[in-house]
């Protein structure tokens, strides 16, 4: 399933969303939707739109309609199955208005419109006459009867002028619950009717739709770093957002209680966001956005990556926020910026400024994840466990360093990888490549000193031969630079010292974090960074043998009768795995016709028992008129 499918040229891939059917759809900046299979990796079909899309959503419930949303509220639907497109025209409480952002309920019944004013005054139109300011409005519209919102919620500025001077701020809260930035994203809930928001003021918002009363329907709302460049839902309890792709905050909500899991969180917009989340990437990283992860110690997997670098990594983070040392995959991505993701419960799609689609498995208890032409998983080199420490104390840390060595290794991943795993023959010789890489800084540091000694040795030398007269000056400024000299030294050792100790804590830090997730890397396909090649596959040898004898165990213990059952079932599954897209889409589409069939044979015997009842309570009831005559 991994691939990578080419939609442009010269347009940018803005939006992607996918159908239980691996049918895809995406919008392109050059006012483009192609849907395009993920089987075949094909375009089947371009649709072109007259203005730019601000939201792009696969139908739930109906497969193959897709609702698009422009920003000038126009609503677009498109049935992949006829061929055929609708035009619905939303109108807004707000005049004045741009949409900005969009969301689709699970349950298809609901669509949430963001919008933000482009200038001018905002008319009211909820029966005042007066002319009123609403600059962000989220409004809510029934997904079968989309033309008047159902509810909006707005940032109301003349109520707050009003009752400042009439109300305690406490009971002022009420006026400010909504938006006073432009929301950049939004997502329902699993449940279809909660909905979290962020907006540029590093607002995060969650509202329960199903109350119409704009003061009761917020949840809740907290205050990160702005701004938000993507908001999402993992599943039915744990929500995420990303500030400015640079730091991750995860909030576990559930049963009415919202817990913070990790990041730097604020309960009201006033106070000051000083700290930063353990869940942070420091330039020249970024991060688009969180995926499901493997177990409870590791709940989620972060999609990330390094500007100006042709590859994405899949890294997995443990409770607090703290990434680990080894990504669990990283695969050649795109040539630009990563312009937008979506994931499912097994795949994980990104759209990039190159005008390509590169599909990965998102599922890693999938046999096949890890599929992606790598020898071994890339090498990043920057300090994750401290990076939000660092950045808090204002200290660089490795980051030129960093830099350095992923300018020459990013650039080719594959072979980065390969010289990686060629280094890892034996656990004996990586154990003495990290003395040497520890030790390697350490004498880059005394050269520099031994060159710094030389120089002001040589001042020393020249001035020897010079009259006594004129040695006596250079002596005594020889001596006070002497102990300069001196005060510098003594700091560089403090500093030294600081540093053994930062990375003796960090290796104590790195072994507590590690040891929880060793189970989970030796089950992966190539998650240890030493393997090599050929310890790999001894291991996969030897659990194939495991798995070969449980079988066997297993199928010794069957009756006859669940043999042969168990027998069947393998060969549907062989035949499955050995199918090409052609023969998959013939037998999915043959399924469907025989449920159909099956629905239509079921409908026709209920009618007849209706009728059948239906006849019986008539000829009973005539029975009874007759005997009463």
């Amino acid at each position: 399933m991994p691939g990578r499918i080419d939609l442009s040229n010269n347009a940018s891939v803005r939006m992607i969303s996918l159908n239980v059917d691996n049918l895809a759809c995406a919008y392109l900046a050059n006012l483009y939707i192609p849907i395009f299979t993920l089987d075949t990796e094909k375009v089947l079909r371009r649709y072109e739109v007259p203005n730019q899309i601000s939201g792009l959503h696969f139908s739930m419930n109906k497969k193959n309609v897709i609702y698009a949303v422009d920003d000038s509220f126009g609503l677009h639907v498109f049935d992949v199955r006829t061929d055929t497109k609708k035009k619905h025209r939303l109108n807004p409480e707000c005049e004045n208005h741009n949409v900005v952002c969009t969301a689709l309920s699970s349950n298809n019944e609901m669509i949430a419109v963001a919008s933000s004013e482009f200038g001018g005054g905002i008319l009211d139109v909820r029966g005042s006459r007066r002319r009123e300011h609403h600059a962000h409005v989220i409004s809510l519209y029934d997904a079968r009867y989309p033309t008047d919102p159902i509810t909006s919620y707005y940032y109301d500025q003349t109520k707050k002028s009003q009752l400042i001077f009439l109300l305690k701020w406490s009971q002022h809260q009420e006026t400010m619950k909504r938006h006073k930035a432009s929301v950049t994203s939004m997502e329902f809930y699993l449940n279809g009717n909660y909905l979290i928001t962020g907006d540029n003021d590093g607002a995060i918002k969650s509202f329960d739709c199903s109350l119409r009363d704009e003061d009761n329907a917020i949840r809740w709302e907290r205050w990160v770093k702005g701004p938000i460049s993507k908001v999402g839902v993992i599943n039915k309890r744990i929500v995420y957002g990303v500030s400015n792709r640079s730091e991750g905050t995860v909030f576990v909500d559930a049963k009415g209680s919202l817990e913070v899991l990790y990041g730097s969180v604020n309960n009201s917009a006033d106070e000051p966001i000083v700290k930063h989340s353990k869940a942070f990437f420091k330039k020249p990283e970024w991060c688009v956005g969180l995926i499901k992860g493997v177990t409870d110690d590791i709940p989620l997997v972060a999609v990330h990556g390094v500007e100006k670098k042709k590859f994405i990594s899949l890294t997995a983070m443990n409770q607090e926020g703290v990434r680990q040392d080894t990504p669990l995959l990283s695969y050649t991505g795109h040539t630009g910026e990563v312009k937008c993701m979506t994931a499912t419960p097994n795949l994980l799609l990104t759209g990039g400024e190159d005008g390509k689609v590169v599909v990965q498995i998102a599922n890693f208890k999938n046999p096949k994840f890890g599929e992606d032409n790598l020898p071994s998983h890339h090498r990043l080199t920057l300090r994750r466990g401290k990076l939000a420490e660092q950045a808090d104390r204002g200290e660089s840390g490795d980051s030129d360093s960093a830099g350095s060595d992923l300018d020459s290794d990013s650039n080719n991943p594959s072979t980065s990888a390969a010289a990686s795993s060629s280094k890892s023959k034996s656990s004996s010789s990586s154990s003495k490549e990290k003395t040497e890489a520890s030790s390697k800084p350490k004498k880059d540091e005394k050269e520099k000193k031994e060159k710094k000694e030389k120089k002001k040795d040589q001042p020393l030398i020249s001035s020897a031969g010079a009259s006594s007269s004129s040695t006596s000056k250079p002596t005594a400024e020889s001596s006070s630079k002497s102990e300069s000299d001196k005060k510098k030294e003594q700091k560089e050792k403090e500093k030294e010292k600081e540093r053994k100790e930062r990375k003796e804590k960090k290796e104590k830090g790195d072994q507590s974090s590690t040891s929880s997730t060793t189970a989970v890397a030796s089950s992966s396909s190539s998650s240890s960074r030493h393997e090599t090649k050929e310890e790999r596959r001894a291991r996969k040898e030897k659990e194939a043998a495991e798995e070969k004898a449980k079988l066997d165990a297993k199928l010794a213990a069957m009756t006859a009768e669940e043999r042969k059952a168990w027998d069947e079932r393998e060969k549907r599954r062989l035949a499955k795995l050995a199918e090409t897209p052609e023969q998959r889409a013939e037998r999915k589409q043959k399924a469907r016709e025989e449920r159909e069939r099956i629905e239509k044979l079921e409908k026709e015997e209920r009618r007849k028992k209706r009728r059948e009842e239906k006849e019986a309570a008539a000829g009973a009831s005539s029975s009874k008129k007759s005997k009463t005559e």
